[in-house]
């Protein structure tokens, strides 16, 4: 493989993406498509709601025969029908009628207000029910207009959105039975390192446990995608480079763990060697400097750096954009806040900063803080970390108190 490739983080970002082309939608139950990205946009077949309803129990009546009504002289109507959700009126209302009707219940033609039971005196029954009202009513009092939430051939939802429970509410209320979505990508995950030991293994000297894989192999799955494979690799070429090509049949994606730097012992930048469309990158950013990428065949191969704070920056700012890409996503990154400096946060001209923060409210505002030593193989201040304080390429230092943008990981 040839020399590194020297990038901007904007250059890296938008490499990364151009390469990436979103799968093939396919067609969903509707009940499964929560979380996915909606690949054709959703038009309402009806409004909503579809007819004139009830948003009280009480009774239907024509706001014209209560014109008078007060507590000196009460108007008495008749009662003609008792009218359920469900069940559409078998008869208009004429002037001295009402129904008794319940919530979400059709209202019945002619009637143009709802009076409440408790605003109501009720007498009789068997067909000689009787209703005391001593107020007016006002046409649309208590009434769902037909098309009042969603207009018949509107666009509810927009291709490129991430279905929430919501949005599946809105498209069953619509009879949508299914939708065209995105599929779960399959992203294999090769972590790399003779060091590395299984999270139940006693400590030797020289060794850690690998916190690599199971933090990105869940990070993979939380944006959408499925864990095809998660298997750690010796810090040999050979099977490296076996490993990854099986992968890459079985997958859309592989994602390999450390081994792309300048030493002696990277076996991943010698395992990439063989495929076309990779190349070795140096990125201005910190932190995450060196990387692998490459579309080998159209499958995604990016070769993240070792340290843990290194592979999270990289996956949240480059990997998981492209991930969602791959999904047809509309909204590719975390979402954003503008927080202000809590102290002076150093960075250099010529090099993008992602600093891992902690955030806190003040008077309305986010103020963001350090989650300790930028220091790229410490993992507590990527789990105390609310979000990635962005100090841009031109900045020397953002000062205490500077307004900057923060991708947000979570909220305080």
């Amino acid at each position: 493989m040839s020399a590194p490739l020297s990038l901007s983080f904007g250059e890296a970002r938008d490499r990364v993406l151009a390469a990436v082309k979103p799968l093939a939608a396919e067609r969903v139950p509707l009940v499964e498509a929560a979380g996915r990205a909606l690949r054709a946009a959703i038009v309402a077949p009806h409004a909503l709601p579809p007819f004139r309803n009830t948003a009280m129990d009480g009774f239907a009546v024509r706001s014209a025969d209560l014109a008078r009504a007060s507590d000196a002289s009460p108007v008495t109507l008749r009662v003609v029908e008792v009218l359920a959700a469900g069940h559409a009126p078998s008869r208009p209302i004429a002037s001295g009628q009402a129904a008794r009707i319940m919530t979400g219940a059709m209202l019945p033609e002619g009637a143009d207000a709802i009076v409440p039971f408790e605003e109501a005196e009720q007498a009789g029954r068997n067909g000689e029910e009787r209703c005391l009202i001593r107020r007016p009513a006002v046409p649309g009092d208590h009434v769902r207009e037909a098309g009042a939430d969603v207009a018949r051939d509107e666009t509810v939802l927009e291709a490129g959105r991430e279905l929430s429970p919501h949005d599946v509410a809105l498209a069953a209320a619509l009879g949508v039975a299914h939708v065209a979505a995105s599929p779960r990508p399959r992203v294999a995950v090769l972590s790399t390192g003779d060091e590395l030991l299984d999270v139940d293994q006693p400590l030797e000297p020289g060794t850690i446990r690998d916190s690599n894989l199971p933090m990105l192999s869940l990070l993979v799955q939380a944006c959408g995608c499925s864990v095809s494979l998660a298997e750690r690799l010796p810090d040999d070429a050979g099977v490296v480079a076996r490993r990854v090509r099986e992968a890459l049949d079985r997958s859309d994606a592989v994602l390999t763990i450390g081994g792309v730097s300048a030493g002696d012992f990277d076996p991943v930048k010698e395992a990439l060697e063989g495929l076309s469309n990779v190349e070795r990158w140096r990125v201005a950013m910190r932190p995450g400097r060196p990387q692998v990428f490459g579309a080998p065949g159209g499958k995604l191969v990016y070769g993240l750096p070792g340290n843990p704070a290194s592979v999270a920056c990289v996956f949240e700012t480059l990997v998981r954009p492209a991930l969602r890409a791959l999904q047809g996503f509309s909204e590719l990154d975390r979402p954003r806040a503008l927080v202000r400096a809590a102290r002076a946060i150093e960075s250099r001209a010529g090099r993008t900063d992602f600093v891992r923060c902690e955030l806190e409210w003040r008077d309305c505002e986010l103020w963001a803080t350090p989650a300790g030593a930028q220091i790229s193989g410490h993992l507590a201040p990527q789990s105390r970390a609310h979000g990635l304080v962005v100090v841009p390429e031109a900045d020397e230092r953002l000062e205490a108190g500077e307004s900057a943008v923060a991708l947000v990981l979570r909220l305080p």
